[in-house]
């Protein structure tokens, strides 16, 4: 019983491990992913030492000389095979292909197990910790500029309703102003989004087992349709020979 509770106890503590990324956008674009307490770095990306750099470039020229031994090698294969002579491949009968209706109808279902499964992800599993917006409008004519102003505050009251319907979002702050001592419109935006290892997994499972049961469902209906193509090929097939014994 002690084994069980401890390899429970490690697999909840897996499950907590926190997953997140911060993007930010101020003098540049910082994108970088959290794994717990390691963090890497996306863009930009991060500096290396001097022995970081001498090792990365010799590793580089180890795998271009590889690759340049392997296409030597590949060349000369392909020399040598055609020296020798293939016998012709027999020619296989064309494969009916399937209409674009037909490919529409088998992917529709595939469609909406993806939705729903984006739609659970991004609204129960994914948490938006911290959504900043500051965007500085510059302009010479106040009235303009006021009107811009407004605009962009309308189209953030359409957004926003939308974004909270679709994520959940800890903290907001959205600020959009007139600025006429700049020159040029400043943007900054900071959004970080954090999701837990184990709710992923465990989503990740559910959904596997609604793809799998999906595919056996429509396996067996197609199964079920081929037989019942079968039979009735078979029924008009006996039904024209009796036609012709009667005649």
């Amino acid at each position: 019983m002690k084994p069980l509770l401890i390899i429970l106890g490690i697999l909840f503590l897996i499950g907590c491990i926190p997953i997140g990324v911060r993007f930010r956008l101020h003098d540049g674009v910082d994108l970088k992913v959290f794994i717990a307490f390691w963090k890497l770095w996306i863009v930009p990306k991060k500096p290396l030492s001097r022995r970081a750099r001498e090792k990365k470039a010799a590793k580089k020229a180890a795998k271009a000389e590889k690759k340049a031994k392997a296409e030597a090698e590949k060349k000369k294969k392909q020399e040598a095979d055609s020296l020798i002579a293939k016998p012709s491949a027999k020619a296989e009968a064309p494969k009916p292909k399937k209409s674009l209706p037909d490919k529409a109808a088998e992917l529709i279902p595939w469609a909406k197990l993806a939705a729903r499964f984006a739609g659970e992800f991004f609204h129960r599993k994914l948490t938006v910790t911290r959504l900043r917006i500051r965007v500085a409008l510059a302009g010479d004519d106040p009235a303009k500029t006021a009107l811009t102003v407004g605009k962009a505050w309308q189209t953030v009251g359409i957004a926003l309703p939308i974004l909270e319907r679709a994520f959940r979002i800890r903290e907001r702050r959205i600020a959009v102003y007139p600025d006429f001592q700049v020159r040029k419109t400043e943007v900054e935006a900071e959004l970080r989004v954090r999701v837990f290892f184990g709710g992923v997994v465990l989503l990740g499972l559910k959904y596997v087992v609604k793809a799998l049961a999906l595919f056996l469902r429509r396996k067996s209906a197609a199964r079920r349709a081929k037989k019942a193509a079968s039979v009735q090929r078979e029924e008009s097939q006996s039904t024209e020979q009796a036609e012709r014994v009667v005649s």
